[in-house]
């Protein structure tokens, strides 16, 4: 419910958004105790009652919504439990958590992280948050309607509780934005869905939400509550029968049908004590109110006594100033005035700008008694106090502050200052919501009456009754009393004296049923009853007391035995830690000479590493250089074989000589791309082999009609072990050149060299030509070939077969001289 459908000025808004903020940081510092209830209902039960009594009792300054705010800071408990109930168990999560203390962007950037439905329950939390605010800020409510939207269009796939939830959220936004039509058509659509799923007690928190959204005094309001009240009876919620019974009392508060609201107040405090529900001092606070009205001062004293003793936490404590001031205005009525100002200066003791809303009636009630007292001046001067440190800032209050000084200037004969007051309470007082007047506006009118009277204005002191008149409830014999007694004044001025006789005698008999003999009797009992148990309870205090300073006296011994043994503590403490010091110093400077020691064997270490690298770096510089001699070597003994075969005219030794130059290409092709590489023990045998085998194809100039298959694993072989297979390949691609394949006949030749198990490698040269002649023994044989590739097999550490079939197969399997050979174990200069 927002402040602008309760307050008649815009500006209201303003001071009640203040007003919250003020009371509630208030609260935040002063009260740390938490509601002792485990249970998620009576927690809720507490925030609502204590929220009904606060706005009730600002007499419409603080809105719904900000008078949840109070109960909730005072007793430690999240407000969106106030509001959840349709989709939360109660138990904080984190988003509810971020957004108690205020962190919403927290709470947002959490939301980013959830997904689909797992988003519902932080969306509702989010809407809720900006929806109850305080007051109605566009910007407010144009944020809750975003995550109210997305919280709809993912309910729609969702359980019905979601669903009812997020459009419950909906219909509570139109009502803050100013649709309340189509709020309760929302809140309406909801119940009559629920009612077709069978779900009676979401019908019954729908017509409950629904009707408080209604004002006061709107017949449709009072129907939802009855409606919702006979569910709750039905399945036996005792919790949601007190709430309901507390909002139907209030809506016969206002109707001021007195009789029935107070029969609710007894069912009231009949439930809560069966749910063993502690604050009942709100029910009895207001029994106490309406016995003061009906007459029965000793019922509202009972009644008052109640209410001070359901004020049992420390919590609870912080509204005890408006306790304390029913209390006062019970003994004013019963003319104990001395008893009276007792209490409204308890109620005064512990007054803040925080917590003037349940302080200024206590500040009302003494500037009334001093009046009432003959002590206008001390009336007066209390009231420019307050005005200098505690101004009025309700309308409420400033009404009334009005009519206090017209008060105070009359009893003192300033009847021009009184006057103008006097209007300037008139005229707010044509503001006021009707709905949250009580018994203050016939007395006023009543008081403003009589100083028409007094200054012999009585057409206007006769207006002035009749307008108070117009106030009284049948409840209030008091007031009856009053306007006959006024009346009687009235008539005696202006000489009507058997209409002064007859109202004189109405005001008798209102005068007698207040304060008839068996009345009198019945209060001093009490008060002599009361008066004795307070002595009792002084007694008991005194003792306590008594009790209390042997405690302290106890309790000093002990802090000066604690401080001695501290000091000496400290002083072993202090001894420790210089002795620590001293040994760290004497620690830190042999870490000082180690280290000094470190630093000149580091240095010695970094001269033999720098020597070692120049070391290695001419090594491998010679090792280039040798092979680029062995190469050049082998490239001059190669130019001058070939020259030499030259001039050979025997065909045999020529070809023999041309075979020679052959294996030293392949001998010198090695060492130049060990010269060329930057690694000078290890060869890559792909690249090694491919360029052997271009080599060979380039000097036999075949035209292409042998084709070459290559498969060669990416590995590496030492120098050693290079040659030799170098050797091997040369001589069986020669062999297969000169003799696999008859004149102008296609052919293939396929190269593999691979693993053969973790310890082997496994060189195959294979040709489809015509094979070896049917009459070689490739034992016996004495080819100059053959034996080259067997000796260099040996020289491999391997094994070497030659088969015939369909071609020529050579198969050479050795062992590496070295395991750093895989792929995955390269030399660390090759990428």
């Amino acid at each position: 419910m927002n402040c602008k459908s309760l307050l008649t000025r815009p500006g209201q808004l303003i001071v009640c958004t203040v007003v919250i903020v003020a009371i509630s940081g208030y609260y935040a510092r002063a009260q740390r105790s938490r509601a002792e209830y485990n249970d998620v209902a009576r927690q809720r039960l507490l925030i609502r009652i204590t929220a009904q009594y606060i706005h009730t009792v600002s007499q419409g300054q603080l809105d719904m919504d900000s008078s949840i705010q109070i109960p909730c800071k005072v007793y430690q408990l999240s407000p969106l439990l106030a509001y959840n109930e349709a989709y939360s168990d109660g138990k904080p999560t984190v988003g509810s958590r971020l957004l108690d203390v205020g962190k919403v962007a927290d709470a947002s950037v959490l939301l980013s992280k959830l997904r689909q439905e797992a988003r519902l329950p932080l969306l509702l939390d989010l809407g809720s948050y900006f929806v109850f605010k305080p007051g109605t800020e566009k910007a407010d409510l144009d944020q809750a309607s975003t995550y109210i939207d997305e919280a709809i269009r993912l309910s729609q796939k969702a359980p019905l509780q979601w669903q009812v939830a997020s459009r419950t959220l909906r219909a509570y936004w139109l009502h803050q934005s100013g649709f309340a039509t189509e709020g309760q058509r929302v809140f309406d659509d909801l119940i009559a869905r629920c009612d077709r799923a069978g779900n009676e007690r979401a019908s019954a928190n729908l017509l409950l939400r629904a009707g408080e959204q209604l004002h006061y005094g709107d017949p449709e309001r009072l129907k939802k509550f009855e409606k919702a009240l006979a569910i709750f009876r039905k399945v036996n919620d005792k919790v949601k029968e007190i709430e309901t019974l507390s909002l139907i009392n209030i809506e016969y508060f206002v109707a001021k049908k007195y009789k029935v609201a107070e029969d609710y107040l007894r069912t009231i405090v009949n439930l809560q004590a069966r749910i063993n529900f502690r604050q009942q001092q709100y029910p009895y606070d207001a029994l106490s109110w309406l016995a003061s009205r009906k007459g029965t001062q000793t019922d509202a004293l009972t009644y008052s006594n109640k209410s001070l003793a359901g004020l049992a936490s420390r919590a609870d404590s912080t509204f005890i100033s408006y306790f304390y001031t029913r209390r006062g205005q019970v003994y004013a009525r019963l003319l104990k005035l001395n008893e009276a100002l007792f209490w409204y200066d308890k109620g005064l003791k512990h007054r803040s700008s925080g917590t003037r809303l349940f302080w200024y009636s206590a500040l009302i009630g003494k500037v009334l008694t001093l009046n009432d007292m003959g002590r206008a001046k001390d009336a007066l001067s209390l009231l420019k106090e307050a005005q200098r440190l505690y101004p009025p800032n309700t309308h409420f209050h400033r009404m009334h502050f009005a009519l206090l000084l017209g008060r105070s200037y009359e009893s003192l004969k300033k009847f021009s200052l009184a006057e103008t007051n006097y209007q300037v309470f008139l005229t707010m007082a044509e503001k006021f919501p009707v709905e949250y007047v009580h018994d203050e506006f016939p007395a006023a009118f009543f008081q403003i009456s009589s100083f028409y009277r007094t200054i012999g204005k009585t057409r206007q002191a006769r207006d002035y009754l009749e307008r108070g008149k117009g106030y009284i409830s049948s409840f209030d014999i008091l007031a009856k009393d009053n306007y006959y007694y006024n009346l009687f004044k009235i008539d005696s001025v202006e000489g009507r004296h058997l209409d002064a006789i007859r109202h004189l005698k109405h005001s008798y008999e209102f005068t007698d049923s207040l304060f008839s003999h068996e009345q009198r009797k019945r209060t001093e009992e009490l008060l002599v009853k009361y008066e004795a148990e307070k002595k009792d309870k002084d007694i008991q205090l005194l003792n306590s007391q008594n009790q209390l300073e042997r405690l302290r006296t106890e309790q000093a011994h002990r802090t000066r035995n604690i401080v001695v043994a501290g000091l000496v503590l400290l002083l072993i403490i202090i001894a420790l830690l210089v002795n620590r010091y001293i040994i760290k110093q004497r620690t830190n400077s042999k870490l000082v000479a180690n280290q000094r020691e470190l630093d000149q064997k580091n240095n010695f270490l970094e001269t033999l590493t720098t020597e070692q690298d120049k070391l290695l770096k001419e090594k491998e510089w010679l090792l280039k250089e040798v092979h680029h001699r062995v190469k050049n070597n082998l490239q001059m003994v190669t130019s001058l074989l070939y020259s030499q075969s030259m001039y050979l005219q025997d065909e045999r030794a020529k070809l023999a000589v041309t075979d020679s130059l052959r294996r030293m290409q392949a001998m010198a092709l090695i060492h130049q791309k060990l010269y060329q590489d930057e690694n000078t023990s290890s060869l890559s045998m792909p690249d090694y082999i491919n360029e052997l085998i271009s080599y060979l194809q380039e000097s036999f100039d075949e035209g292409g009609q042998i084709t070459f298959k290559q498969t060669i694993e990416p590995l590496f072989l030492d120098v050693s072990q290079a040659i030799p297979l170098g050797l091997i390949v040369t001589e069986s691609i020669v062999n297969t050149m000169k003799h696999a394949f008859l004149q102008g006949q296609k052919g293939v030749v396929r190269i593999e060299l691979q693993h053969d198990g973790p310890d082997y490698f496994v060189l195959k040269i294979a040709d489809n030509g015509i094979g070896l002649p049917t009459s070689l023994d490739t034992k016996e044989s004495n080819s100059l070939g053959l034996e080259l590739m067997q000796g260099l097999a040996r020289q491999l550490n391997g094994s070497f077969t030659i088969e015939s079939s369909t071609g020529v197969l050579v198969t050479v399997r050795f062992i590496p001289v070295s395991r750093h050979y895989s792929p995955t174990n390269l030399p660390e200069n090759i990428s």
